[in-house]
């Protein structure tokens, strides 16, 4: 396996208060890595941070050891795509439309969309089944097929990873699997490819990720297999809560708060 993103000793923060601190992690090929621990501990902070959206305050960042800010931004958008959690539409585009602007990083303004951007468009829509959302405006969706549009969008990018933000939250349990199945069978189809996806579902975490970050108040406190991450210890510690465990099944269920 190589070494897709290494990040070497993170920090960030705000107003001095320290958000991020000496994060370091590593994604490798063929994996889908979670990044999982309670609300304010700073996954999503971290995750722009991966996507080059927000800058480090301190420490380094590498895609296939070369530094991020030696790629350009256009060739950066062609290997890592960010999946933002309920990104607003604002405008009553045609869905193919919104899966179109995936393919923004091969054009200019001048450009209109080649054989290869159109034969990426329709193996996007292929891998994620929503031939029948095509012709509809996204403001008439329902979140769970606004989610696999805005998937689509990232497949068509054609990027090496994707880094998704929560994107099953507030989404029916169908859809909360769909998305999950179709995340890791893009990781799968080809070992070049990577994803990391920051959940507060558990038991998809366990179920559906390759290794476990657990963060907890700016800092990774544990991380491994889901059997070590997910150990009661600390689920008790830096979740509070009491939880049934069947690994076997993939399956996480809290029980109690402490």
């Amino acid at each position: 396996m190589s070494i897709l993103i290494q990040a070497n000793n993170l920090s960030w923060h705000i107003n001095g208060a320290a958000i991020l601190n000496d994060i370091s992690l590593e994604l490798r090929s063929g994996e889908m890595l979670g990044i999982i621990g309670p609300n304010g501990a700073g996954k999503t902070t971290l995750l722009k941070l991966l996507a080059r959206i927000t800058e480090p305050f301190t420490g380094t960042l590498t895609f296939l050891d070369k530094p991020y800010h030696d790629i350009e931004a256009n060739a950066f958008a062609k290997k890592i795509a960010y999946l933002e959690q309920n990104a607003p539409v604002n405008w009553p585009l045609l869905v193919e439309k919104v899966i179109e602007l995936g393919r923004s990083p091969y054009q200019n303004s001048y450009k209109k969309l080649t054989n290869d951007d159109h034969a990426a468009i329709r193996k996007a829509i292929h891998a994620t089944g929503i031939d029948r959302l095509l012709g509809r405006t996204i403001s008439t969706l329902s979140q769970g097929e606004k989610m696999l549009v805005a998937l689509c969008r990232v497949f068509s990018s054609e990027p090496k990873v994707i880094l998704a933000d929560e994107p099953i939250a507030t989404l029916d349990p169908y859809h909360q699997l769909l998305i999950m199945e179709l995340l890791q069978e893009q990781t799968r189809a080809d070992q070049n490819h990577a994803a990391i996806v920051v959940l507060h579902d558990l038991s998809h975490a366990a179920r559906f990720c390759d290794r476990l970050v657990l963060m907890h108040e700016g800092k990774i406190v544990s991380s491994g297999y889901a059997e070590e991450v997910l150990s009661s210890h600390n689920l008790r510690e830096f979740y509070k809560i009491n939880c049934y465990s069947d690994f076997a099944q993939g399956l996480i269920q809290p029980l109690n708060r402490i």
